[in-house]
């Protein structure tokens, strides 16, 4: 069983540098890292995020240096996952005495090859199982999706579940229909972003000159681009929303989600387009129809919502593997409302309309980090005016592979 997410130990003095190589190393690979300077908020508790790291990651990468060694922190976090029984990689970076457990664990030696050493480590880890092999080849920009495969799913909500949200939530007002009547719907396969579109992803399509392209609009889109000259999502130079390439993009109104997804197909060959929200709440609820990405019961640890208290977008995996859908979809609850193709309806009994012609109301999906875990339900959904460009706005892509079309 491929490791999912690890967490890696280490003496930041002695370390650093080192550290972001590997994990970098690593997410390429396609394993989730937990790194102290990468995930934890400005004013967080230290002590409160690093112990959600290590309940979060089912391995550990112990960088030795005779620094970590001697750090009073870096060996309980070494402590905790032995006691555990989880598996932790030693990684010898600098020539040190390796505390008596960590000796009868056979260590990855980095000072001479780091290159061949972290081939090692993948090898280790069962990285190269960690990807279904139907897996296709991306380009450096290109998101990475998940497949979802063909068969059934529930959709919406029951009478008595909306009853009892609004039991709980008092002052949880919208239309008791709206997710309603539930219904039982068969897809093709298809695969979906595992990941909203990040800062870094969509800066490819900016930094190409795709708010210049007239093709790659709707016609309403780029008639509105004109008339409001956008030239990058809103908040494009406000640090606290970009300042990490692996924020997710927000801003972006849905002609410029729509606009997106077309320079995208046209760039890798691949029909990327935003996801029916069909689709998007098969990919969130699995094939049991959860509430939840994760199951049914309600986790404040493993989502960006109203409840975690950060108060802004998180980057993207940070909750993998303990948040993801049963697809291996990441971050479908809280962080951003994701746009869909399908315009917006009141409940639904009325055809679902994925027209992408004018300017009607879109479905948004999953909740924001301003929104509370009603929001955050995979049946949760919400109309939006195309042109809305809001700090919790975001999208993922999909499409639907050729031979399943």
């Amino acid at each position: 069983m491929p490791v999912q997410q690890v967490f890696i130990s280490y003496k930041r003095d002695d370390s650093d540098d080192f550290v972001r190589w590997l994990a970098a190393g690593l997410r390429a690979a396609g394993v989730h890292t937990w790194v102290d300077v990468e995930d934890i908020d400005p004013g967080e508790n230290w002590d409160v995020a690093v112990e959600r790291g290590l309940d979060a990651c089912d391995a550990m990468i112990a960088v030795l240096t005779p620094g970590a060694v001697k750090s009073r922190n870096v060996r309980d976090e070494w402590s905790f996952f032995l006691d555990e029984d989880k598996p932790v990689y030693p990684v010898m970076l600098q020539k040190c005495r390796v505390p008596y457990r960590l000796r009868r664990v056979q260590h990855i030696d980095f000072s001479r090859d780091p290159d061949g050493a972290l081939a090692d480590l993948l090898d280790a880890l069962g990285a190269a199982a960690h990807h279904p092999p139907t897996e296709p080849d991306r380009l450096p920009f290109e998101p990475e999706t998940v497949l979802v495969p063909a068969g059934p799913c529930v959709i919406g909500s029951t009478a008595a579940h909306v009853a009892a949200l609004k039991d709980q939530h008092h002052n949880w007002d919208w239309p008791e229909k709206t997710e309603q009547p539930q219904h039982t719907v068969t897809l093709p396969d298809y695969r979906i972003g595992r990941y909203p579109v990040t800062v870094g992803e969509y800066r490819a399509f900016v930094e190409a000159g795709g708010y210049r392209e007239r093709r790659w609009w709707t016609d309403a889109g780029w008639r509105v681009r004109g008339e409001e000259n956008w030239t990058a999502p809103h908040y494009w130079d406000d640090k606290k929303w970009t300042g990490d390439d692996r924020l997710p993009v927000i801003g972006v109104s849905w002609y410029e989600a729509v606009a997106y997804c077309r320079w995208l197909a046209a760039q890798t060959g691949q029909p990327y387009r935003l996801p029916t929200e069909i689709e998007w709440e098969k990919a969130a609820r699995g094939p049991d129809g959860r509430r939840y990405p994760w199951g049914d019961a309600w986790r404040n640890e493993v989502c960006t919502t109203q409840e975690a208290g950060i108060g802004h977008t998180t980057p993207v995996g940070r909750y993998s593997p303990a948040g993801d859908s049963p697809y291996g979809a990441a971050d479908m609850a809280g962080s951003v409302w994701e746009w869909c193709t399908t315009g917006w309806r009141d409940t639904y009994e009325e055809a679902a309309d994925d027209d992408l012609d004018g300017d009607a109301r879109r479905v948004v999906r999953g909740g924001s980090w301003g929104d509370n875990q009603g929001d955050a339900r995979a049946m949760s959904r919400y109309g939006l005016q195309a042109a809305s460009r809001l700090s919790f706005n975001g999208f993922r892509v999909v499409y639907t592979p050729p031979d399943s079309a």
